[in-house]
């Protein structure tokens, strides 16, 4: 069912139904003897409540001016009003639920006016109370469909603050992880310029030997090592280039410190054990050549998580980094036995968002999470042979 019939319904189906009770409540109290002209008045003091939430005041008024118009020349005995008389308390919660406070309480005391009038319908009575006159009764059920239409307005307020405020966190947090995202695209532009200088700058000082090899015959064969070398060089340039095609890098040119790699890890964990956060570093399996801009990937991934496991886990231990070499892939693992959870998104993990991209870019994957009552990193990157097998 689509929102526009759903709207419908909730809007026509309560008069409707108590039209029905009403009017059969009206044919039991009357033993089956109702005159034509109280079932048509039954019926039509509900047909205003139909547009109780699209126009409630109206609803309300004509309502109203029906209980007056049958009850006033009754002589406002309380015994001459009808079941449907109900709907003027139901039009007096959606005035409530729907319009503000002031006119909440004219519409209310338009209503306890009916009911004080009750009164006059029998004023030769000295104790009406006395009698059980409903008028005690009657202000009750006034006082309690205001409140009930001004509770369902505060309700409904309140949901939609809530949901407002869930929409805009939605968004910030949206919009974090987009900065997020753009701030590492930035930051591994300024790597792949290291990578790509390095890279270069190999290929120049080769290139230089070669030519200088090149003026002796006996210079050739260091000559032709040092034109393969070149080939290498540039293939492996070409390929990195490749994977991170499309990278936007800002032009702030600072920090133009060689990339780190595999080799740089035990500098890393010793630099992490030192600051008080015992680390291990343990190399199983037999390592594959990989490229500048993997390794790279792979000491800042470890960087990443050992930083989160100090600045998340301060009741940390002892970690762990292990580099698992196989045939196909490295697998890299970083646990501790913390008891906070790091985070692996939204402000508090930028790290591990780029970390994604960066594996992703070769092909690998990251996930992080609690395991074995620490916290994980867990990253595969296949190695450029399985990669490049059919």
């Amino acid at each position: 069912m689509d929102r526009g019939r759903r709207e419908l319904l909730r809007e026509v189906g309560p008069p409707l139904l108590l039209a029905v009770l009403t009017t059969g409540a009206l044919m039991r109290v009357r033993d089956g003897a109702v005159s034509p002209g109280e079932l048509a008045l039954s019926i039509a003091l509900w047909l205003p409540a139909l547009a109780r939430r699209r126009a409630p005041v109206l609803a309300f008024a004509a309502t109203a001016v029906l209980v007056a118009a049958h009850w006033v020349p009754a002589g406002l005995d309380a015994d001459d009003l009808l079941p449907a008389d109900l709907a003027l308390w139901v039009t007096l919660a959606a005035v409530a639920e729907l319009r503000p406070l002031r006119t909440t309480l004219a519409a209310t005391a338009v209503c306890e006016l009916l009911v004080l009038g009750s009164l006059l319908g029998d004023p030769l009575s000295a104790a009406p109370a006395d009698e059980g006159h409903p008028v005690g009764l009657f202000t009750a059920i006034t006082v309690a469909a205001a409140l009930f239409g001004r509770n369902r307005r505060t309700r409904h307020a309140l949901v939609t603050h809530l949901r407002e405020r869930a929409e805009r966190a939605e968004q910030e947090r949206d919009q974090q992880a987009r900065i997020a995202v753009a701030e590492e695209r930035s930051r591994i532009a300024r790597e792949v310029h290291d990578v790509v200088s390095h890279n270069i700058s190999v290929m120049t000082a080769l290139a230089d030997g070669a030519g200088f090899a090149l003026a002796t015959d006996a210079g050739r064969p260091q000559a032709r090592e040092a034109v393969a070398a070149i080939a290498d060089t540039g293939r492996g340039a070409i390929a990195e280039m490749h994977r991170l095609l499309g990278v936007f890098r800002t032009e702030d040119d600072s920090s133009r410190a060689p990339a780190p790699g595999l080799a740089d890890l035990p500098a890393l964990v010793e630099q992490v054990r030192a600051a008080g956060l015992p680390t291990t570093l343990t190399v199983t399996g037999r390592p594959a050549p990989l490229g500048a801009t993997a390794q790279l990937a792979v000491y800042r991934l470890v960087q990443e998580a050992l930083t989160n496991t100090r600045k998340h886990a301060p009741d940390a231990r002892h970690a762990e980094v292990t580099l698992a070499w196989d045939d196909a892939a490295l697998h890299v693992r970083v646990r501790d036995d913390g008891t906070a959870a790091a985070p692996v998104s939204g402000h508090g993990g930028q790290g591990l968002v780029g970390m994604r991209e960066r594996f992703g870019a070769h092909g690998g994957a990251v996930s992080a999470g609690r395991a074995s009552g620490g916290w994980l990193v867990d990253a595969s990157l296949p190695l450029p042979a399985a990669v490049g097998a059919p």
